[in-house]
């Protein structure tokens, strides 16, 4: 007599998302466990100081670049007020964050208000009013089974696509184009989806926290048939993973600074979520 077969635990249905952005793809392609632990269960955890500075900063840049824009009070007094604004609401709306201590947050706070001080002395803060900012854009992109979506700082006059990063060090030229290659030929690929155009360059805009703060742009060139079909591949990944419900712990340096170090340890179900 034949045994009965030993019935499988349920695997989840395959859904796909509603779209993919190259935030949450990359989210997903450096560790589909994190993302898992902050994108789906929305397991919550400290605020790093470097994030929460980061977000802060961004308010700041938003408010001079919509005041550009609109031709609005665009003055460094306008642009500090709303970054004290910021960094207040997000300690309180999206905290804890993890601050060493009081003077770690002072610290935090003075680097912001100089970096932003430094980008409006800059060359880089435009000087005509910009094409569009934080305009966000959703496309069907061919290759991809569900509509790329994302949200781009700045477009400049010129239609050249902008995003804004804070940071502790001097960027390297080539890796930090090389890392945000997602983001930037997703950009690329939106503007031509909307537009029918391709922009003349994909650019970064480093915002230093130095002793002395500096503001370091890196322009690429426009990607080829090459670079985008590589980026789509990635892109389509990250959305079969997603759909598939496939999140395991990727080790790594990243494993340091991780906030869910804790629960990765205690994850059971190895490959696949369980049902």
């Amino acid at each position: 007599m034949i045994a009965p077969a030993k019935q499988l635990p349920a695997v989840p249905t395959r859904k796909l998302p509603d779209h993919i952005s190259p935030s949450a793809a990359r989210s997903y392609l450096s560790c589909s466990l994190k993302f898992f632990f902050e994108r789906v269960l929305r397991l919550p955890a400290p605020v790093s100081p470097s994030l929460h500075l980061g977000k802060a900063i961004h308010a700041g840049l938003q408010a001079f670049h919509l005041a550009r824009w609109r031709g609005g009070n665009d003055s460094p007094e306008m642009v500090a007020g709303v970054f004290d604004v910021e960094f207040q609401r997000l300690e309180k709306d999206e905290g804890p964050v993890s601050w060493k201590d009081g003077k770690a947050r002072a610290k935090a706070r003075e680097d912001g208000l100089r970096v932003l001080a430094a980008y409006l002395d800059s060359g880089e803060a435009p000087t005509e009013r910009p094409k569009a900012v934080e305009v966000p854009l959703d496309q069907k992109v061919d290759g991809l089974p569900v509509p790329l979506g994302g949200v781009i700082d700045l477009v400049t006059q010129e239609g050249v696509p902008v995003d804004f990063k804070s940071a502790a060090a001097r960027p390297d030229t080539k890796q930090a184009a090389f890392d945000h290659e997602i983001q930037l030929v997703s950009y690329q690929l939106l503007i031509e989806g909307a537009t029918g155009e391709t922009p003349p360059s994909l650019d970064l805009v480093f915002l230093v926290k130095t002793k002395t703060p500096q503001v370091i742009r890196i322009s690429t060139p426009p990607a080829d048939a090459t670079r985008k079909s590589r980026v789509v591949g990635l892109l389509r990944l990250a959305v079969e993973g997603i759909a598939e419900r496939r999140f395991h712990p990727q080790p790594g340096m990243h494993c340091s600074w991780c906030p869910f170090r804790a629960e990765c340890a205690a994850w059971p179900h190895g490959i696949r979520e369980a049902a």
